[in-house]
């Protein structure tokens, strides 16, 4: 059995990877001694986060794992809702391996569960869902989204390492005064988040399995824009924080002992027309935008119809709904911008009546299906890992190649990567 960190850097496609490597190289490095996807990963549909960090962790689509958007739709409490680590419908790879002896660590990564891991600090932006959530109307998923961004730590490990002033706990960039200092202190909330991950692989109970993530590159690309100065600044201070993980390995004579697995959970690409759904659509109907998909509540079939001609007056396609759970796709209706639009489905603006504006994000991620800057990059690097290059791999691939690194059986069908 060997040991892995997986490690997801938020927003980065493998078309972004291959042209900023030069500037990264730390990455480069693991990509050229280790085996990279060139092409990319698949993406899901949606390309956005919650079904991205699920299925890395699943070996399985979101039509099984259940996780099909950022937003889903409760049918018990009656709107759409932030996904949560307690919507997945199946086994996680750290279920499994915990189930199979391995001990797990969770430093950040969103939707694993506490109790699957022995060590677990929820995602700083954990705040981020419950804030979302009281904008409208609380919901049971606030419980969740509390317990999933809360610390369990019942060896103290983490409180050790705080006590012994090894790492720092991390800092809560939704108590910023404005977005900049948000954004500062989000890079230095994946650096702390980062260090802890570092130290506890480096201390006397290290995980067999390791999970974490580097969010801030997708914060720079919504705010200020994919290939802006300060979106490629957040990606070199990625690239940087995977050095500074190698280094603390190797100066505790670890670096040996794990392989690592990088990549990202969806890509990025400008979405700069806003099309707002709430001034085309009747107020009763129920929809969610992400990005350039849509999913709309679908009341009976003459109202599917109604809705399906309203959004085809305005080019938005009607797509198949196969990503959704099949008990679901009674109740959801899934349309789509058109082939290489900007169109990015929103609310509008308060007290704004048109149909079309500027996007509330430069750019954005849930592509239509299909699109290069969606597919994203991958990396897997360690000692019984030769240098070599995969063109295109399936999402649900991810999953079981980290299970054969650390040796644990699956359910899971799709061969590894390795």
């Amino acid at each position: 059995m060997t040991k892995l960190i997986m490690i997801m850097i938020d927003g980065v496609s493998a078309k972004h990877f291959a042209q900023h490597r030069k500037y990264l190289p730390n990455l480069d490095l693991l990509a050229q001694q280790g085996l990279q996807v060139t092409q990319g990963v698949t993406p899901e549909m949606a390309g956005v986060s919650m079904p991205g960090r699920t299925s890395i962790i699943t070996g399985t689509p979101p039509a099984e794992h259940g996780i099909y958007a950022n937003r889903i739709y409760d049918r018990q409490a009656g709107l759409f809702r932030w996904a949560h680590g307690y919507d997945v419908r199946c086994k996680t790879l750290p279920q499994l391996a915990k189930e199979q002896g391995l001990r797990i660590a969770n430093i950040g990564y969103g939707m694993p569960r506490p109790e699957d891991c022995h060590v677990y600090m929820g995602p700083w932006w954990a705040d981020d869902m419950l804030l979302r959530a009281r904008d409208n109307a609380p919901c049971r998923a606030d419980q969740h989204w509390l317990k999933a961004g809360a610390t369990y730590d019942p060896d103290n490990q983490l409180g050790d390492l705080f006590a012994n002033h090894t790492v720092q706990p991390p800092v809560r960039p939704n108590k910023a005064k404005d977005v900049s200092e948000r954004l500062q202190l989000g890079l230095l909330a994946d650096n702390q988040m980062l260090e802890i991950g570092a130290a506890l692989a480096c201390s006397k109970k290290p995980p067999d399995l390791l999970l974490m993530e580097l969010g801030m590159p997708d914060y720079y690309m919504h705010k200020y824009g994919q290939f802006s100065d300060y979106a490629d600044f957040s990606l070199r201070h990625a690239d940087a924080m995977i050095g500074v993980l190698r280094e603390r390995l190797r100066q505790a004579n670890k670096l040996h002992e794990y392989h690592l697995m990088i990549l990202s959970d969806h890509g990025h690409c400008a979405l700069n027309q806003g099309v707002y759904i709430n001034n085309i659509l009747d107020p009763s109907t129920q929809w969610s935008g992400e990005g350039s998909v849509l999913h709309v509540v679908r009341k009976d079939a003459q109202h599917e119809h109604e809705v399906t001609n309203i959004l085809a007056h305005h080019s938005i396609e009607r797509w198949h709904d196969t990503h959704i759970p099949e008990d679901m796709r009674s109740t959801l209706m899934t349309f789509v911008a058109p082939q290489d639009s900007d169109m990015s489905f929103e609310n509008s603006p308060q007290g704004y009546t048109d149909i079309m504006g500027p996007s509330k994000y430069r750019s954005n991620h849930g592509l239509r299906p299909g699109r290069t800057e969606d597919f994203r990059f991958c990396i897997c690097h360690g000692s019984s890992i030769s240098p070599q290059t995969v063109d295109r791999a399936l999402t649900i691939q991810v999953a079981p190649t980290m299970a054969k690194i650390l040796g644990i059986t699956t359910p899971w069908q799709v061969p590894a990567l390795l």
